[in-house]
């Protein structure tokens, strides 16, 4: 007990640490907090979280990222993309999101060496832009509002959307295993996305509802919000896997664009734990590496998977993606190139490489160091170049 509480000391005074030294030096804080936790983890061995949490490792994570997406969530508010901004959200969605998965897919086969079916479920972990990473870079960079606007909500929306793919292809990898057909795999994946996010819809509702009427004093409102955030997490769950993650989303924009008195104080409490969960998760995540992880990510098939993700699938997708659009060709440009991946992408991917892995599928057992050499490569590209980069376009 006394070391688990001593592991967790450290943890936040090495991710605030990280996120004061980031702030003193004007160094992206995401590369400090992956720095920090390599060294503490598997270059000194200081903490080992796997060990040390044991059960609890994987909840710590899923509940930390729920309450980092529905932050990012309140965020959102649809004052901000009005126009063409708005309509240049949704192709970003609608139509990028399915570009990226198919090039992802195709990048995974051909480059990184995966199964087909290996291969797409990591592509669909892969469309996300986590918002762990992109919020504290647009708050380093200062970009416009409307190129800041739609690196966030593509940040924010895209997570919990790469999360469901992933999962309705293991659905679909699964079809024996639960009996189902692909009709049926197909349709329990839509009704539980279905599901998920009117449950994140209705909850918000309810908490609006409530706080508007008087029915908790304000001293009490965060701590409700926040017992809410994690049971709505965890009933979409046990509905779908990783289905949670749509439903805090949904539950954060709801809540943003209510008209609710009390709403800023909210989101700066939110806004505080974020900040406290993105840095103790990151280094979690980063300590949690073995010299094995590390050592499955140095070949040249993960760089060359991780160059064609940076240089070839992400340009291609944003430029299709905004055609059209009244987005200026220098705003393209550096939406273009700035996609780090985050929390998200290693906690699922970790998620079904272990599922994967004792169902036998050939090629799980990359897709954690795949996901982080994706993380460390975009992370240190993107957190140094996006303010420089921006002022020159």
């Amino acid at each position: 007990m006394e070391d688990l509480i001593l592991s967790f000391a450290l943890i936040g005074i090495i991710g605030v640490g990280a996120q004061w030294f980031a702030w003193r030096l004007n160094l992206p804080a995401i590369v400090l907090m992956a720095v920090a936790g390599l060294l503490v983890g598997p270059v000194f061995g200081l903490i080992d979280p796997v060990e040390d949490f044991g059960e609890f490792y994987r909840p710590i994570i899923a509940v930390a990222v729920a309450v980092i997406l529905f932050e990012g969530g309140l965020s959102l508010k649809f004052d901000e993309i009005k126009g063409g901004a708005s309509q240049a959200v949704l192709r970003l969605v609608v139509i990028g999101v399915p570009i990226a998965w198919l090039l992802g897919t195709l990048a995974a086969y051909y480059i990184a060496g995966l199964s087909w079916s290996v291969a797409a479920l990591f592509a669909g972990i892969m469309v996300v832009t986590g918002p762990t990473v992109i919020l504290p870079l647009l708050r380093q960079a200062r970009l416009n509002q409307k190129t800041g606007a739609l690196l966030k909500w593509e940040g924010i929306i895209n997570d919990p959307i790469g999360a469901v793919l992933a999962v309705g292809v293991f659905e679909f990898m699964t079809l024996h295993d639960h009996d189902m057909s692909e009709a049926q795999a197909f349709g329990s994946v839509l009704i539980g996305t279905l599901l998920a996010v009117a449950g994140g819809v209705l909850l918000g509702r309810i908490m609006v509802s409530t706080f508007t009427r008087g029915m908790v004093p304000e001293y009490l409102k965060p701590a409700v919000l926040l017992t809410t955030v994690i049971v709505g997490f965890g009933l979409a769950n046990e509905l779908q896997d990783e289905a949670g993650l749509l439903t805090v989303t949904a539950m954060g924009i709801t809540i943003a664009n209510s008209k609710m008195p009390s709403i800023n104080q909210i989101r700066h409490f939110k806004e505080n734990i974020a900040v406290l969960f993105v840095s103790g998760v990151f280094v979690i995540l980063t300590a949690s590496l073995t010299p094995d992880n590390i050592a499955a990510a140095l070949n040249w098939s993960t760089f060359g998977f991780v160059a064609a993700m940076i240089f070839l699938v992400r340009p291609v997708t944003i430029l299709v993606s905004l055609l059209g659009t009244d987005v200026k060709w220098q705003e393209r440009l550096l939406v273009a190139w700035i996609a780090p991946r985050g929390i998200v992408a290693v906690a699922v991917s970790g998620f079904f490489a272990g599922s994967l892995g004792a169902m036998g599928y050939p090629g799980a057992d990359r897709l954690i160091p795949l996901a982080f050499a994706m993380v460390f490569a975009t992370v240190v590209l993107h957190g140094f170049t996006i303010a420089p980069f921006g002022r020159w376009l």
